[in-house]
């Protein structure tokens, strides 16, 4: 197979080390890998049925493109070059639907409540003023959170309604003319900083770890120094991961969960889950996951336009 691997801003000069897995799995197994930039692309539109160029040439086309959407800003623009891709007849992997929905944490929450799925009580604030009847609903401590902040960025704790206001505040304040939301979630004592990561893809979770937060810290990413190590989930939390990264329309996820007294509760999920510290802990060969889903998915797809081929010409003979 040729591979193409679409990577975003985090990603101009040197690839994550996500991304460097799965280029050498993916080539230790044989398939072609072409790393494609969004800064080298540029999109076309003159009444042409292709639109995609990088160096004055039409992008090819592959046998799949993977998303790795390592962007923190406003997901629109970006994910529109993720649906150039499936418009031009490209199998895409994670889809533009999935990355901008959980790229847009508001969105994430928002469906995760349509569809029932459990989660901290978490109020989104638009402006400050109605501050004091939000937290009347709320005890101390409790986390603020930017809407695009990723890895543990834009994550904080208020430990009392003086420590809070500036907090809110600040995430507030207008960005190049523009104000983003924020969220106040209710902070979960019992998990005592710690946290689940399951890795999905498809519809099976293919490693989960648990994340410890480093002393003097609550947040438990491993890239903010965060322990972590393997552990096996309940079938509930692995129902409950898969059901997440499915009605958000991801193939390729990493769900994060916390422990509660009234059972477990999604916090996050994650359209460019981290493949370093989840292999770290687990042993398990998550890149290589990722290859044998891409190898299924190609397989299909190619299996499916046959069938339509054939039956067209019966059709047309």
């Amino acid at each position: 197979m040729h591979i193409a691997l679409l990577v975003f801003e985090q990603e101009d000069v040197k690839l994550l080390s996500g991304s460097k897995m799965f280029v050498k799995r993916a080539r230790k197994a044989g398939h072609r890998v072409s790393i494609l930039r969004e800064r080298e692309i540029y999109v076309v539109f003159n009444g042409q049925k292709r639109s995609l160029y990088k160096k004055g040439k039409p992008i090819k086309k592959f046998d799949a493109v993977v998303v790795r959407p390592s962007f923190k800003s406003d997901p629109s623009i970006h994910t529109s070059l993720i649906r150039q891709f499936e418009l031009e007849g490209q199998l895409v992997i994670n889809p533009h639907t999935g990355v901008h929905r959980t790229k847009n944490k508001i969105r994430t929450l928002q469906l995760l409540h349509h569809y029932e799925i459990a989660m901290p009580k978490t109020v989104v604030l638009f402006g400050s003023d109605e501050l004091d009847h939000v937290m009347s609903d709320f005890k101390y401590p409790v986390v603020v959170k930017s809407a695009y902040g990723a890895g543990g960025s834009g994550v904080f704790i208020a430990e009392t309604k003086r420590s809070l206001k500036p907090v809110v505040e600040h995430l507030l304040r207008k960005r190049g003319g523009v104000r983003e939301p924020i969220k106040i979630q209710e902070y979960i004592a019992e998990s005592k900083g710690k946290d689940l990561r399951l890795f999905v893809v498809g519809k099976n979770v293919v490693a989960t770890m648990q994340r410890s937060a480093k002393k003097g810290d609550f947040r438990s990413n491993f890239h903010q120094g965060g322990s972590v190590e393997g552990v096996e989930p309940t079938q509930e939390e692995r129902e409950m991961a898969v059901r997440a990264s499915v009605d958000l329309g991801l193939d390729i996820s990493g769900v994060d969960i916390l422990r509660t007294k009234r059972g477990p509760v999604i916090i996050e999920v994650n359209s460019q889950p981290g493949l370093e510290g989840i292999t770290k802990a687990t042993g398990v060969d998550v890149a290589g996951a990722i290859v044998k889903y891409v190898e299924r998915r190609v397989k299909r797809r190619k299996k499916r336009l046959k069938t339509v081929k054939e039956k067209r010409s019966a059709v047309e003979g």
